[in-house]
């Protein structure tokens, strides 16, 4: 066989001359293909390690799962917070002093105090509102408190 070298093609020993032009009597053959290598056997190579050419470092022991633990006063926190707000709208001359009692026995544990005091304040407020309007619908307050100061 017989490279061109203008066009890189293939010709039998025998042509003189490629498709393209060029002159190949000057050519030389080219030599035989080499043996392809045996295929190689699967379970013939060692096994390579896993992660090779890293050291390997185990990983920490992960801590056992522990599960939540809920208390009383996390309990009376999410009760008092909840009968504040429904306070407000059904019943809260029952439910606000529901909330701020429990909201303040929930303030002593440890998880919950943001939530307890919002519902402290949230109680304090709504009981102090709900006790104004009954004072003011028994017409125990006095007017320049109920009707403001520019109506003097």
């Amino acid at each position: 066989m017989k490279q061109c070298p203008v066009c890189g093609a293939l010709h039998g020993d025998e042509q003189a001359q490629c498709a393209c032009g060029a002159d190949l009597t000057r050519q030389q053959p080219l030599p035989p293909p080499a043996q392809a290598a045996p295929p190689v056997q699967m379970g013939s190579l060692p096994p390579v390690p896993p992660f090779a050419g890293r050291p390997f470092v185990p990983s920490p022991p992960r801590p056992a799962f522990v599960p939540k633990t809920y208390t009383w006063a996390d309990v009376l926190t999410v009760l008092g917070f909840t009968a504040a707000l429904t306070g407000y709208f059904r019943a809260g001359i029952l439910l606000l002093p529901l909330g701020l009692v429990a909201s303040l026995a929930g303030f002593w544990g440890n998880k919950q105090r943001g939530l307890a005091v919002a519902g402290v304040v949230i109680s304090a407020v709504g009981l102090l509102l709900e006790i104004m309007s009954i004072l003011e619908k028994n017409c125990l307050l006095p007017y320049w408190l109920t009707d403001g100061v520019f109506f003097l």
